[in-house]
């Protein structure tokens, strides 16, 4: 049967004092049909039309308090980092001390002889140079003494320029008081390192 068909159908029945007659008419009608929604139907329907504007309302409502919330917090550390500005401050690393030990070591002892009166004030200029030459050859044996300058006169040295450390000022003092002749060592070297 086609949905836009309709049967109906009639049966009548006649009574009369004679013989009983009936007459069953049939009729069918073509066209649209009325479309029949219940009530209960259209109670569904309008809950669940509300159930869906109930959520979407709830979604709007909610993310709007979200994003306040945030912007909220996001004021707050704002104003907290402008107030409070954060020091860092680094420390150096702690080093390990450094120990210089300076080996022991006796200065050598030295027996000179006097020079004799007429010989003392002719050789004293050529004393002083070869007491210069054999000190400036020591100290170039030492490649950390490449910074220290001597001067000799009268038999006094006199010690200056730079060395890199404490023991190496000391052993440079060391070797020239070990040279032959040498009176006295001012030593006048700069300790950088």
């Amino acid at each position: 049967m086609d949905s836009n068909e309709e049967r109906t159908q009639t049966h009548v029945v006649v009574k009369s004092p004679g013989p009983r007659s009936e007459v069953l008419t049939e009729r069918v009608q073509r066209g649209p049909r009325e479309s029949r929604v219940s009530a209960g139907m259209l109670a569904i329907i309008g809950v669940l039309a509300v159930t869906a504007i109930a959520a979407i309302f709830y979604i709007v409502i909610n993310r709007n308090t979200n994003e306040a919330a945030n912007r909220n917090a996001n004021l707050e550390a704002s104003q907290t980092n402008n107030r409070q500005p954060t020091t860092i401050i680094q420390q150096p690393a702690p080093q390990a001390p450094v120990i210089i030990q300076q080996p022991a070591q006796q200065a050598p002892v030295i027996i000179q002889q006097p020079a004799q009166p007429h010989d003392r004030e002719s050789t004293s200029a050529n004393d002083d140079a070869a007491m210069q030459d054999i000190a400036t050859k020591k100290l170039t044996e030492d490649p950390n003494m490449t910074g220290v300058v001597t001067t000799v006169i009268d038999a006094r040295v006199v010690l200056s320029g730079t060395v890199s450390t404490a023991a190496t000022k000391a052993k440079a003092e060391q070797i020239l008081k070990a040279v032959r002749g040498v009176k006295s060592v001012d030593n006048q070297i700069v300790v950088t390192g």
